[in-house]
């Protein structure tokens, strides 16, 4: 059951899961586990379409509704210059990290790399070094928002239990804030990083490194972490509840995430993150809309701003997490209302 718990996050694009889980090990002794086994879930769709039609039916009309619903590679133009948005999971799964030729060829072409972030592990303990207190205080849930607090006996209890299964310290399932434990618990042990294979993100990065690009990050650490402060009790209470009920089913999670990614399906992806079915038959196990919303569509809106400078220039690659991309308030519109052209290459 351990191998199968623990998925969130990876469905969010979030590069600053790594960042969370360093800065939880160095300030709550926490000792993650390395990947164990292959993942070995089923993709949900057909078991939604079977047993929850109405909720299939509406996961479809959002699709359909959902500008650039399709593809994971888009070219973007304006006043002659033209550059890149490729759409990542933070996985290492061969159908993630395996680069099809397009997107090889648009790297190639590029002389600067964006992705969401690119401070590294030593920067991180620097920062933490200089400030333990604010950093502390920015993981630390007040409170009236302690997980101990929010949580009933029984869910705390398995709270801990995850906690315990993911190498954190025991003191952390009462101390952290919602958001960040969250982060923290989002993936079963089969799909986290074994350090042998690097993530999508990882990998696209060491490709344009070999060929001289430029790589800079389009959110500074700070601002991630800041994502995680200002939710209601209400959110932290849904987000834990919600935690716990994928943990049973968190390769399937994975596995779906994986499927629609394949399929170029982002709008489908986007549109399943945000359905109240979720998971079949799984109450309580919905991503509360406050949290997707920080998260994804917030966060669009900054890498917007800080692209379209880049984008000016031409010779650009942009990488970020897959469900950035779709959407009226996805990436993607909001540079094609800045006046770039906005063209799928695949």
């Amino acid at each position: 059951m351990a191998g199968r718990r623990r998925e969130q996050g990876c469905r969010f694009g979030l590069a600053f899961r790594r960042r969370a889980v360093l800065i939880a090990a160095l300030l709550f002794a926490s000792t993650p586990s390395q990947g164990s086994a292959p993942c070995k879930g089923r993709d949900l769709f057909p078991m939604i379409e079977a047993e929850e039609p109405a909720a299939f039916a509406a996961i479809e009309a959002e699709r359909a509704a959902t500008p650039f619903p399709h593809g994971t590679l888009f070219r973007l133009s304006r006043d002659g210059q033209t550059s890149y948005v490729f759409g990542t999971l933070h996985l290492d799964d061969p159908r993630v990290a395996s680069f099809r030729p397009s997107v090889i060829a648009a790297l190639s072409s590029s002389k600067t790399l964006a992705l969401e972030s690119v401070e590294t592990g030593a920067r991180l303990l620097r920062s933490i070094r200089k400030d333990p207190a604010a950093m502390r205080a920015a993981l630390l849930a007040p409170q009236d928002q302690r997980p101990d607090v929010l949580l009933d006996a029984a869910d705390f209890a398995a709270l801990q239990t995850l906690v315990a299964e993911a190498g954190l310290a025991a003191s952390s399932a009462g101390a952290l804030k919602p958001a960040v434990l969250a982060l923290l618990l989002d993936l079963p042990a089969c799909a986290r990083k074994n350090g042998v294979k690097p993530y999508a993100d990882e990998a696209i990065a060491e490709l344009a490194k070999a060929q001289g690009a430029r790589v800079v990050g389009l959110e500074t650490m700070i601002e991630q972490i800041d994502i995680l402060d200002g939710f209601s009790p209400e959110v932290g209470r849904a987000l834990l509840v919600a935690t716990l009920r994928q943990a049973g089913h968190a390769e399937d999670v994975v596995e779906t995430t994986i499927a629609r990614y394949a399929l170029q399906d982002l709008g489908g992806l986007l549109a399943w993150m945000k359905s109240p079915e979720l998971i079949p038959g799984v109450a309580g196990a919905q991503t509360p809309p406050d949290f997707l919303d920080r998260l994804i569509t917030r966060r669009n809106q900054r890498m917007r701003d800080r692209a379209v400078p880049l984008l000016e220039k031409g010779g650009v690659f942009i990488a970020v997490g897959a469900a950035h991309l779709p959407g009226e308030r996805g990436l993607l519109n909001l540079l094609e209302l800045e006046g770039f052209r906005v063209e799928a290459v695949e």
